[in-house]
Parts: C-alpha cells; structure tokens; sequence
C-alpha cells in the first residue's frame, strides 16, 4: 500500500518495484485496469492516474503506464489532466492537491500543464460549490487559492485575469485579494482604487489595516463609485 504522497513523489526505481506485484488482467479496458490497480496500491482511480500523471519520473516507464491501458505517457497526460480539472475534492482530497502544487517547481513540463488547468479547474469547484454550498468544499478551496498564490504556481496575469472575472462571491470565501497582495502582484492601493475589486473586498483590506483614510477620502471624491461601496466607505470615515 502506498499514499497518494508517496506515489507522486516515488522515484523511477520505487515506481518499479511497487508495479513489478501488480497484477492485472490484459483483457480488461483501461478503466478495470486502473480500477483494479488503484484496489491494490490503496488509492482510487483518480489518486493514481494523477500521481502517476504528475510524476516526473513515469515518462519513460512505459512497462507501467502500459500496464494500466495506456499507449504513450501523452494519453496518461491527457487522463490526468482530465481528472485533475474535473475533480471537486471528491476523488482528490485537498492534501493532495496540495502535494501536487508542492511539486510543480521539479519538472517544467508538468509545471505548464499545472498553469493550463487550474482556471478550469476552479471554474468547475466554484460552480460546485455555488451549487451545494458545501462549506468543506468552501474550505478545501480557500486552502487552494491560498497555495496557488504562495507557491509561485501562477503570476500577475492569472491574477488580473481573475480581478477581471465576476467572482467577487468566490474571492471573498477564498481571501484572494489578500493571497494576491502577499504575492507581491499589486499593492493594496491599486487593488483599492479599482472598479473590478467588490466593496466587501476592500473592507477587508480596510479592516486589515492596509488602507489609509486619506486614501478613503480619496475613493470617496469620485463620483462614479456604487452607493454600496460609497455607504461602505462613509462608514470608516
């Protein structure tokens, strides 16, 4: 039995010895096989494929992604990948995501293929969550959002990219704007004066004592602001 943990970070000759007991059947398609594997090593389909997927040791092993129904390390690219975008803490707990982002820096090409699938990947948990409105989901993602940001996983553009979205609800639950400041993007003061950041997210950089009231008299004098944000601002003056 091996942890999620263990299996990303296995090295070639690990990887080896783990897949030399395994047994499976070569008449079963490539989901029995995996199924049947992931059984074995203690983990569930989506755990294996993407711990295998984002190993930076599997490419040339191809005697064990063959074993589980792949032709080529591309089509074990293209399931993990799958899996990885898709899932919403269901199959992959949020530990090991974590471990995934903690790996990223140790092979370039899974780090680009990291940055290609995270703007889908929270797309689906958010419109999971605005569904179910789970609140381990909502804490499972908060933790994502903050570990996208301090890992050095993505840059200034992800992050404008994301001011720009409608998905101040989200940003709020996650504290994003603050990831974003302890990234060193932007300045709270910029994040402050911009129309795509919510009133309710510059409270929180009020509150957090990172916005002068110079720079609140400041917002105040311009006369295009919402009376949400201006009620919100009168408040604090």
């Amino acid at each position: 039995m091996l942890s999620f943990t263990e299996l990303l970070t296995a090295s070639d000759s690990d990887l080896v010895k783990t897949f030399y007991k395994i047994s499976v059947d070569e008449n079963d398609d490539f989901i029995i096989k995996i199924n049947k594997t992931a059984a074995q090593i203690g983990l569930n389909h989506t755990q294996l494929v993407c711990a295998l997927g984002f190993n930076k040791h599997i490419r040339e092993l191809v005697d064990i992604y063959s074993t589980l129904g792949f032709r080529s390390y591309k089509l074990l690219s293209y399931r993990c990948n799958e899996l990885f975008s898709t899932d919403t803490y269901n199959q992959l707990q949020i530990d090991n995501i974590l471990d995934i982002y903690s790996e990223r820096l140790e092979d370039e090409q899974i780090l680009d293929s990291i940055k290609e699938l995270i703007s889908p990947r929270l797309g689906n948990i958010e419109a999971y969550i605005d569904k179910h409105d789970d609140p381990t989901h909502v804490f499972s993602y908060r933790m994502e959002i903050q570990s996208i940001y301090s890992a050095g996983i993505v840059g200034k553009e992800f992050a404008e990219q994301r001011l720009k979205m409608n998905n101040g609800k989200f940003r709020i639950i996650s504290d994003e704007v603050n990831a974003i400041v302890l990234a060193g993007f932007f300045p709270p003061s910029n994040l402050f004066f911009t129309d795509d950041v919510i009133p309710e997210e510059k409270k929180l950089l009020i509150e957090s004592k990172q916005i002068s009231q110079d720079m609140i008299k400041n917002r105040l004098q311009n006369k295009n602001i919402s009376e949400d944000e201006r009620d919100m601002l009168e408040s604090y003056i």
